[in-house]
């Protein structure tokens, strides 16, 4: 079984959901990775719940194991959400790695994963709910950095904006345009603590790739 404290150094407590990367291969055997919320359910278990069209979900339903990834990286965040589109392009060579006690891919960049294998799963209004074993913890040595509320905001409005499209699509436009707001301040912030970073180039790709969408976050950010 994993250690408690090990789990614990990096952040993770029963009852909690941290935002993560879960990577996982296909039926064909190709990666694949999407940031998801995961719950420590107890120490050595996690519960991830994808929605049933997504690739995730397929996945896990067929393969039965994943990697957790663990990183406060904005930019990998938003290239897992939103590969494809002009702004991110596709995943670069090298992104995924092979885990060691799972078959499953791993993110070759992220401060750490857990190697996990899944033991049930059903599916509950439209989302999987799969448990699944920790089999290994691994993080990767790094200094400490000083904390700045731009990585933080960053990460937040690429997750805002899953929700914002998805709202959208399903007619609820009020609830998008006041995400869409939260998304702008955080904009906000971002250029006045972080100005040239990492996390302000993935917060202006990812307004550039609502725009697109019909959230232009210049009419968002007139409010601040």
């Amino acid at each position: 079984m994993v250690s408690p404290e090990t789990l614990r150094r990096l952040g993770l407590q029963p009852g909690r959901i941290v935002e993560t990367i879960v990577a996982s291969y296909t039926a064909e055997g190709k990666p694949h990775a999407a940031p998801m919320g995961v719950l420590l359910e107890e120490w050595g278990t996690v519960a991830i719940r994808p929605y049933v069209e997504t690739w995730t979900y397929r996945n896990l339903e067929s393969r039965r194991q994943c990697t957790v990834n663990l990183t406060g990286s904005p930019k990998l965040f938003l290239s897992t959400v939103f590969k494809g589109e002009p702004e991110v392009g596709g995943l670069p060579e090298g992104f995924f790695l092979p885990a060691l006690k799972v078959e499953a891919p791993r993110l070759r960049d992220a401060d750490g994963w857990l190697e996990v294998e899944i033991f049930s799963g059903e599916t509950l209004e439209g989302r999987g709910l799969f448990k699944g074993r920790i089999l290994r913890v691994k993080a990767v040595p790094r200094l400490p950095e000083a904390y700045c509320r731009a990585w933080f905001a960053a990460i937040e409005s690429i997750i805002h904006a899953t929700r914002v499209l998805e709202y959208s699509r399903a007619g609820r436009r009020s609830e998008a345009d006041r995400l869409a707001r939260l998304i702008a301040s955080y904009r906000s912030l971002i250029g006045r603590v972080a100005p040239g970073s990492e996390a302000e180039e993935a917060v202006e790709k990812l307004a550039s790739i609502l725009s697109r969408y019909g959230f232009k976050p210049e009419a968002y950010s007139e409010l601040f």
